[in-house]
């Protein structure tokens, strides 16, 4: 892992601009799934008002981003293929979507430390019970990649050819029990796996704790 990654949450115009930026590395220039970062106006961009992104630097160069939708009377943008009115009797949701980082950054665990970093701000930040996700899955066997089971997601919706990209695997919505999990690492210890590991082990301690983004109204993000 890299020790100089720092995160933040785009709250300015530099930052909002370094997350169309990434976009168009990722999306539009890699992976060639989008033909420009406008395309997303009325699909992934209209859940803007209540949603925001968190960005990694190493150091001055933004280097990966993921999108956090807190659940609102607007719905969470997985609700276009997915049924969730269940999951959401007795908990608190939210969604993450376009997690991604440069081509130059991958096998770095940049993503990783994103993600971890999103469920720790939505832990201290909105007490979520429950993260939904919208992911690519295996192009291999066609189901949720090991990353995200062995964190503890578990599919709710799909697979499905997702119309929003050009050329992509297939999709597959999936939800994320945050306290089983946080039990589950607890209870098997040293036999968990290391990302169960990674994302829960010190639960109990960052649940306890307060948010350095908790002050920043949502709805700052754009991309």
């Amino acid at each position: 892992m890299l020790d100089d990654i720092t995160f933040r949450r785009a709250r300015t115009p530099e930052e909002n601009a370094d997350v169309l930026r990434l976009r168009d590395a990722v999306y539009v220039q890699d992976q060639e799934r989008l033909t420009d970062t406008a395309q997303t106006a009325d699909t992934f961009d209209k859940f803007d008002a209540q949603a925001y992104y968190l960005l990694a630097y190493a150091g001055a160069e933004a280097v990966g981003t993921v999108k956090i939708v807190p659940d609102s009377p607007a719905g969470l943008p997985c609700e276009d293929v997915a049924k969730i009115d269940e999951l959401r009797t007795g908990n608190r949701l939210v969604e993450f979507g376009h997690l991604m980082t440069l081509p130059g950054m991958r096998n770095r665990k940049v993503g990783m430390r994103l993600m971890r970093e999103a469920l720790v701000h939505s832990v201290q930040v909105h007490q979520v019970t429950c993260i939904l996700g919208d992911f690519f899955v295996d192009d291999r066997d066609g189901r949720l990649r090991s990353f995200y089971t062995d964190i503890g997601f578990v599919p709710v919706h799909g697979p499905y050819l997702d119309p929003r990209f050009t050329g992509a695997p297939l999709s597959m919505v999936a939800a994320l029990d945050v306290p089983a999990a946080a039990r589950r690492c607890k209870e098997e210890g040293d036999d968990a796996n290391q990302v169960l590991r990674y994302f829960f082990q010190d639960f109990d301690a960052y649940a306890r704790g307060s948010s350095e983004y908790a002050d920043i109204p949502a709805g700052s993000g754009r991309g």
